[in-house]
């Protein structure tokens, strides 16, 4: 080999060290941080959401066979607040809040990534917000083999817990992905649930008459897609609410004014 052609041989692979040096530093960053947005509050679970989730659904381990991803943060999320059926927080909260989603919406992931947690910490955790998700199931059959087990596990006051890991655990709508062990796997990463119990409760006509209703309820409120919210005070009518963006901002600004009217 000529020196030259040595000398661009050695620049080459030093040139390639050094990217690798690089990106093994990058990553052992990234790994820190994560580490870090464990501890932090409400921003910081926002974030780390986001990368678990990979941003596209194509990524996550758990619609591939793998294992749930997010469920020490969602875990922690819900941890300690009240949940009665389909609904999340305090009884006495003066502002409510419901969501009308499919499982399957990518929309629906986009707000439970980066909208959700925010509002749970900030709002639902301080007594001053109560939710309900109405679960529509009108993508595929996905859509309903989930919403099914969405309703089995309202029964045990564990809904919020499913959805939210569902979310982030999301595939590509319409690819079968929703398989009877990719739901069980959820189910057995919720702490306090009972999963052969659930598992046999999705398999009932409630879990049936659960998804009818809230499709009922959708209609009455002139409901056509997903995700849609309404807002509202606890005590009185409750009005459909569509955001300038799938952010935290538009529905702090949003619960705010309910809150400011239901003083």
């Amino acid at each position: 080999m000529s020196s030259r052609l040595a000398q661009k041989t050695a620049a080459r692979e030093a040139r390639l060290a050094a990217e690798a040096r690089t990106r093994r530093q990058l990553e052992r960053q990234r790994r820190s941080w994560r580490l870090i947005g464990v501890v932090l509050a409400s921003v910081a679970l926002v974030t780390l959401a986001v990368i678990v989730s990979g941003g596209n659904g194509q990524s996550r381990s758990a619609a591939t066979g793998g294992q749930v991803q997010g469920a020490a943060l969602s875990n922690a999320l819900f941890a300690g607040i009240p949940q009665r059926g389909t609904v999340i927080g305090r009884p006495d909260a003066p502002v409510r809040l419901v969501e009308f989603a499919d499982l399957q919406c990518p929309y629906c992931d986009e707000y439970a990534v980066h909208v959700l947690p925010a509002l749970v910490q900030d709002y639902v955790r301080t007594g001053r917000v109560q939710m309900r998700f109405e679960n529509l199931a009108f993508i595929g059959p996905d859509s309903v083999r989930a919403g099914r087990v969405a309703a089995a596990a309202a029964q045990q006051n564990r809904l919020w817990n499913f959805v939210d890991l569902l979310y982030l655990n999301q595939g590509q709508e319409n690819t079968g992905y929703i398989t009877g062990s990719y739901l069980r796997r959820l189910l057995e990463a919720i702490p306090g649930l009972d999963v052969p119990t659930a598992l046999s409760a999705s398999r009932t006509a409630a879990a049936g008459a659960a998804l009818t209703l809230a499709n009922q309820v959708a209609a009455q409120d002139g409901v056509s897609g997903t995700p849609t919210f309404l807002i509202g005070k606890t005590s009185g009518p409750l009005h459909q609410y569509q955001p300038s963006s799938l952010t935290p901002a538009p529905f702090i600004a949003a619960i705010n004014h309910a809150l400011a009217g239901a003083g």
